[in-house]
């Protein structure tokens, strides 16, 4: 369609100045014109990081009330809007939400790897007592936990910094005060490990002692 509408411009320009102050083709080049510059605008409201809340925010701009989901919301319906004189806004709005998408992806990727990912398991060796030979467990390393700890605490920092905290302020706000908990846990269990060194031989020494 873009192509068709370019040829069709291409062949108005085309035409001698008495030609292009006919009537029909001042309308045909109007509605072109309109045509391909509002075609960007559609393929940027179409993009993944639209939100119901985006579509709020343009129904707010654009004075009228639309259901984007709906069988109805046709190009011709599209084209009603007028959204070419509201370029400016929408161009805002779609920016806004590539920026918000980014966050969305992050707070994703630091649940999954903190809820899913085995990647944030706790490598544990087992060993066994000299005197009653019972399984004893030990934290073999924590630098993978630590390197991600301090990568996410960084990511969330950066987006509670940023001018869209507000649409996630829930999510970062709660998987700050979790990592926060999870660093004191991991610290709490590296005490105590490290102090059951100095125990060991007497609890799970020889069974005389």
């Amino acid at each position: 369609m873009e192509d068709t509408g370019s040829e069709i411009i291409f062949k108005v320009n085309q035409l001698s100045k008495e030609e292009k102050k006919w009537k029909v083709s001042e309308v045909i080049y109007d509605r072109i014109y309109v045509f391909l510059n509002t075609v960007p605008l559609i393929t940027a409201l179409r993009d993944e990081s639209m939100r119901d809340r985006h579509w709020k925010e343009l129904r707010v701009e654009v004075k009228e009330d639309f259901d984007e989901n709906s069988n109805e919301f046709t190009l011709e319906k599209v084209f009603s809007l007028n959204l070419l004189q509201h370029q400016e806004k929408i161009e805002e709005i779609c920016s806004h939400a590539r920026q918000q998408l980014k966050i969305e992806k992050s707070l994703d990727n630091i649940e999954f790897m903190w809820e899913k990912s085995p990647g944030t398991n706790l490598e544990i060796d087992v060993s066994y007592t000299k005197g009653s030979n019972e399984p004893c467990y030990k934290i073999s390393t924590t630098e993978n936990i630590i390197t991600l700890i301090e990568e996410h605490s960084g990511e969330l920092a950066k987006h509670k910094s940023s001018n869209f905290y507000k649409q996630f302020d829930d999510k970062i706000d709660m998987w700050e005060n979790n990592i926060a908990r999870i660093t004191e846990t991991l610290e709490v269990l590296m005490i105590v490990q490290d102090r059951w060194q100095y125990l060991e031989s007497i609890f799970g020494g020889q069974a005389h002692i």
